[in-house]
């Protein structure tokens, strides 16, 4: 399939489609989770992903001792997270997407689940805070992913109708979401992390870097 209508707008989904990061999220929420007497295992880690820090608590708190907060939670996290990252774990192919869609004078923005503070440290690792108009966190809607809340309120904030807009995603979350708001959605799954070729309600899915619609933008 390919993609005959110019968006007005994309948005980008952030770990996992910009960053490989998934497995920073897993070690430093299980480190959080061992040092208060609770063993995160990747298995139960499954149960967690995608979802904003506010769900994550509320899975984890039954698990955890008493007296604990979600606010030293989410801080002590995102505090640890920051500090892990790193320019390489970046997908080039997607990151340099953004940068040419900005010289096409393309409006983008990024939408994620996670909290401000990581999404803007995400963005600055790299290289790409300045070319974002904004973003949209878990904390300026209701409901997450896979809810389309996320991406309904990106499009309010750009000016244009959802059907007007692209968002870009790695998973079954994140296109479930933007597919419920109606906008065009591009799959783009990392091939090396055993993603499947189609994802359900994906408008168009990459296989390869080469294959991202520029006709749909230069045209």
């Amino acid at each position: 399939m390919t993609l005959v209508k110019r968006p007005k707008a994309v948005f980008w989904d952030i770990d996992g489609t910009l960053i490989t990061t998934e497995g920073l999220h897993f070690e430093v929420i299980r480190d959080w989770c061992a040092g208060h007497g609770y063993l995160l295992t990747e298995e139960a880690n499954i149960e967690l992903l995608g979802k904003t820090m506010p769900e994550k608590w509320a899975i984890l708190q039954p698990r955890l001792p008493a007296g604990l907060t979600e606010d030293a939670f989410r801080a002590d996290c995102a505090r640890a997270y920051m500090a892990g990252l790193r320019a390489d774990m970046m997908r080039p192919g997607p990151v340099a997407a953004v940068k040419r869609l900005h010289t096409l004078g393309v409006l983008q923005a990024a939408v994620s689940n996670g909290e401000a503070p990581v999404i803007e440290a995400n963005l600055r690792v790299l290289g790409l805070w300045e070319l974002m108009a904004f973003t949209v966190c878990g904390n300026d809607v209701a409901c997450g992913k896979p809810a389309p809340d996320p991406y309904l309120e990106a499009a309010r904030r750009a000016g244009f109708a959802p059907h007007e807009c692209m968002a870009v995603e790695d998973s079954t979350v994140g296109v479930t979401s933007a597919a419920k708001g109606g906008l065009i959605t591009l799959a783009w799954p990392e091939a090396a992390a055993g993603a499947p070729v189609e994802l359900p309600g994906a408008t168009l899915t990459l296989l390869d870097d080469a294959d991202f619609p520029w006709a749909a933008f230069e045209a």
